[in-house]
């Protein structure tokens, strides 16, 4: 009985009631949308860095990670972890590369860069640069004279280059000495993160290693994509305990800020909703004050008849709870509806994309929750409603029933 006496109750005033039931639905709301854009941003820079910038695991020479000199390669038992990369069924797939720092100039400007030499369809199984040069812009390492190179749009730019355009990399060989050659552009990619487009390019490892006067098959960098995400800690531990004097890191390790953002990200929107939920506590507690001042002859006609005050303070906890619940449950229903529209639309920020692109972000934004936090979203508004409902059931209990009987 007391649960539907608690519901009845929060109607009695009708439009006070959904004054609240709206502030909390709409705050919610605000609230949801709010943190789903920021979760499929950051998950977005996540699958985006990864697949683009640095692959799920990446295993280097001790030594190259200090200083990357272009002489500290992978060697000694550089085949046989081939053959372990090969048998280890998680791994998806697995390219060598050839990485070294370089100067790339044009006839009109020159500027530092990172030169990847890998092999071209391996390279295409572990990252997806590829797919990022639009028809207009050329190919991957097919149709062009001389030596092919791949370039960032953002480079084309600072060099004043375009398709078929030469430019040429000055940089050590293995034995320190000063070399370069001339390269032929012969495709111009452009991911999200501008800063990366305009450091890094990319040429065949057979067409660098010549140049580096190294050996062949040489390789500084061995980037690794997985088949699933879950997999990633197992497999770099294998690796680690099988060849101890080789580095192995993840992509956190590697790209320290955006594992360290993705790690917070839902801390971060949990204290995010809880702020919101605090502020509109405060307007429960306001909401059921007074409902208590005006039922005070009510409240002690219950306490002179019989009802115990666990009783009273369970139907003043009730009633909180249910208005809260009522906002919450359609405030929630409202930013699912959102969520999911948007995530299949996007949101176009292309007016900020240049800013955006600086920082490694895509300006078309796809916003993202799941499941879980709607539960937990749920569970927090009924706690909300709880604590809410605790001042003002303590109120309620002071009332004596002789006093509030001939209260009018």
């Amino acid at each position: 009985m007391i649960w539907i006496v608690a519901w009845k109750n929060i109607w009695r005033n009708k439009m006070r009631s959904l004054v609240v039931v709206m502030a909390i639905a709409f705050g919610l709301l605000g609230g949801i949308f709010s943190s789903a854009v920021f979760k499929g941003t950051s998950d977005q820079r996540v699958r985006e860095a990864v697949s683009r910038e640095t692959s799920h695991i990446q295993i280097h020479n001790k030594e190259y990670t200090e200083d990357n000199e272009v002489q500290y390669v992978i060697d000694g038992d550089r085949e046989r972890l081939e053959e372990v990369l090969d048998t280890i069924k998680a791994i998806g797939a697995w390219s060598a590369r050839v990485k070294f720092m370089a100067m790339a100039g044009s006839a009109n400007a020159g500027t530092g860069v990172m030169v990847t030499g890998m092999d071209t369809e391996k390279e295409k199984q572990v990252t997806e640069i590829y797919s990022l040069i639009k028809d207009t812009c050329g190919s991957w390492f097919s149709q062009c004279k001389g030596i092919p190179v791949v370039v960032g749009q953002a480079l084309a730019k600072k060099l004043k280059v375009r398709l078929h355009s030469k430019i040429v990399l000055t940089f050590q060989d293995m034995q320190g000495n000063l070399t370069g050659g001339a390269f032929r552009i012969c495709g111009i990619y452009r991911t999200s993160n501008s800063v990366f487009d305009e450091m890094n390019i990319y040429v065949n490892r057979d067409d660098i290693i010549p140049l580096l006067t190294a050996k062949p098959g040489t390789c500084h960098e061995i980037a690794i994509r997985m088949n699933e995400d879950e997999k990633i800690a197992a497999v770099q531990k294998t690796l680690k305990d099988l060849f101890p004097a080789l580095i192995v890191k993840n992509w956190k390790e590697i790209d320290q800020l955006t594992g360290m953002m993705n790690d917070i990200m839902d801390l971060y929107l949990y204290i995010f909703m809880g702020i919101i939920l605090l502020a509109l506590g405060f307007g429960i507690v306001n909401t059921m004050l007074m409902a208590i001042l005006e039922r005070t002859r009510e409240l002690g006609m219950l306490a002179a008849i019989g009802m115990n005050k666990r009783k009273i303070f369970f139907l003043i906890m009730l009633e909180s709870v249910f208005l809260s619940l009522t906002g919450g449950i359609i405030g929630i229903i409202m930013g699912i509806l959102l969520t999911l529209y948007t995530r299949h639309t996007g949101i176009n920020l292309g007016s900020f994309a240049e800013g955006f692109e600086k920082i490694g972000y895509n300006p078309m934004l796809y916003p993202s929750l799941d499941i879980i936090f709607f539960i937990n979203l749920t569970l927090m508004v009924i706690v909300t409603g709880i604590l809410a409902s605790i001042y003002p059931a303590r109120r309620a209990l002071k009332l004596r029933p002789a006093e509030a009987i001939r209260n009018e």
